[in-house]
């Protein structure tokens, strides 16, 4: 089975804001219609078809019901995959700057400047998150893709101030 695009799977327009009920709705609709108990006793395509059925909502619904999953999925959607680093529809580099300011977030880390870091980056982090929404709104994928390459980085960091 081939990757479905899971909006269309939800019957959702291709677009960030979603009507997070209706997702629910609809994934309990779909994982009752489509559940593998349902195939038991056919042939074993039939079985494998209404597993691989089933696996494809469940991860639809993981990724439309969760907001930084969803906005890299429209990424991905408009051809710029975030986990590639082909040149042309990879995740963009981030700017030098960036970069530096990482390695400074970094060594006040190393150096036990820990008071309110994490709360400092995660902030940066939500307003990465936003400025992307913000560009698929706009219909400018590749510079969401920018934002959630840096919203990755953030992440990243976090996890090791948590660690």
């Amino acid at each position: 089975m081939t990757d479905a695009d899971y909006f269309g799977l939800f019957g959702l327009e291709r677009r960030w804001r979603i009507d997070r009920d209706a997702v629910e709705r609809r994934y309990l609709e779909l994982s009752q219609q489509h559940h593998p108990d349902n195939a038991v006793g056919q042939s074993a395509g039939v079985q494998r078809a209404a597993m691989e059925r089933s696996s494809q909502i469940n991860a639809g619904y993981r990724v439309l019901r969760d907001p930084v999953q969803r906005a890299e999925y429209l990424v991905k959607l408009g051809g710029v995959d975030l986990d590639s680093s082909d040149p042309r529809t990879g995740a963009p580099h981030p700017t030098q700057a960036f970069l530096i300011e990482m390695i400074e977030l970094r060594e006040r880390l190393s150096e036990g400047q820990v008071e309110g870091l994490r709360e400092e980056v995660e902030a940066r982090a939500d307003a990465a998150l936003d400025a992307a929404i913000a560009a698929l709104d706009g219909g400018e994928v590749r510079v969401a893709a920018e934002h959630l390459v840096a919203r990755r980085y953030f992440q990243r960091f976090m996890d090791e101030v948590d660690a």
